[in-house]
């Protein structure tokens, strides 16, 4: 059951990674830890002690923490997937001996490298205590990053949904990847003129290829695919064809080094843990009303013989169409023209435009009229 997380004003504001006053550098306000944890490394202010194993059932490992005050807490894991296991993340106050589940499961059954991430208000925490992370026989954690953030005003357009989280490493996260729950099902969007149209429900196999259909009632003027890849290694690439035309590989996203997705370990160096941005334009002309395949295929120019498990989802058919046209409304009366045109009066000739300076020093005075 997916645990609901607060957030403050989702519509009004967006939490934006700052140094919080308890974090005196801004090297204390983000760690990276890989497990199993090397004793010999230092820890933040805030960690009062090295990860330990908490009694339990399956692999639970527990991180004493002193929050910054009035800091929420952002973690990352980074985990070995398998099928039916499962990552639940607890908190328990200094104090009590009771824990509280922050999210019951964020592994998603895919047995794949991956990554999910948390967001923890300080309400919740509540003050000092211990983070614990279990999983299910078989799972691995790579690695956890914690990065304390703190609630910031900024503007945003009314019409658009203001993010929730923009990380140090300028990554920006919605409220679906760091509230622990399962992603949501994508529907038919319009937005003006421009449908966007899921091809997939959930997550789906890619190894070695899948074939999606859309059907379409008219074709469009331009078109595109975008989706999310888990499992795709950096040296392979994922190609796309439309009704049996081959059109190129998919374009997709190369995360900044900072990503602690990166698992730079002997033999997994092409490996990335977590899920990767994709998308390809497609020729309007290929999109015929009716039913259309789309065709994504895994290859490796340097690897044939490549057996990883890879994953598709949120394939989205994004598609623009031209306005409707208007046509004239003959039901209204027309009226008679006047016998005599009516004498146009000469408007006065322009002011003068105002300088830059001029214009810019009335705008800061507040001199503009509204």
């Amino acid at each position: 059951m997916k645990t609901p997380i607060t957030f403050h004003s989702l519509l009004a504001i967006v939490a934006t990674v700052l140094l919080c006053s308890a974090a005196h550098a801004a090297e204390n306000a983000v760690f990276t830890m890989d497990l199993p944890f090397d004793a010999t490394h230092a820890l933040p202010p805030w960690m009062h002690g090295p990860p330990v194993s908490a009694p339990g059932t399956g692999v639970r490992v527990a991180f004493p923490l002193t929050p910054p005050p009035d800091c929420d807490m952002l973690i990352n894991l980074v985990f070995d997937g398998t099928e039916g296991g499962g990552l639940r993340v607890e908190w328990m106050r200094d104090g009590q001996n009771t824990t509280e589940v922050i999210a019951e499961n964020l592994e998603e059954g895919l047995q794949v490298a991956n990554q999910r991430s948390l967001l923890i208000s300080a309400s919740r925490l509540g003050g000092n205590g211990t983070l614990i992370v279990q999983g299910t026989a078989g799972l691995v954690v790579n690695r956890i990053k914690f990065e304390w953030v703190s609630e910031q005003t900024l503007l945003a357009s009314s019409s658009r949904f203001v993010p929730v989280v923009a990380t140090a490493s300028r990554l920006t996260l919605g409220e679906a990847d760091v509230d622990g729950g399962p992603r949501p099902v994508l529907r038919d969007e319009w937005r003006g003129r421009v449908v966007r149209a899921p091809l997939i429900e959930k997550a789906e196999a890619l190894t070695t290829s899948i074939e999606l259909v859309s059907t379409l009632e008219s074709a469009p003027v331009q078109a595109r695919i975008e989706a999310a890849l888990a499992g795709v290694r950096l040296d392979q690439e994922v190609w796309l064809a439309v009704n049996g035309q081959e059109l190129g590989p998919l374009a997709i996203e190369v995360p900044r080094l900072e990503d602690p997705g990166y698992l730079g370990r002997p033999g997994r160096e092409e490996e990335f843990a977590g899920w990767r941005k994709a998308s390809a334009h497609i020729p309007a002309a290929l999109l015929l009303p009716g039913e259309n395949t789309i065709l994504l295929e895994l290859r490796s120019p340097v690897n044939a013989h490549y057996r990883n498990r890879t994953y598709i989802r949120e394939a989205v058919l994004e598609l623009s169409y031209p306005a409707p046209r208007r046509e004239p409304d003959l039901s209204l009366p027309v009226n008679d023209l006047p016998e005599a045109t009516p004498q146009i009066e000469q408007a006065p000739p322009p002011a003068a435009p105002p300088r830059p300076t001029d214009a810019l020093r009335e705008f800061w005075s507040g001199e503009i009229p509204l």
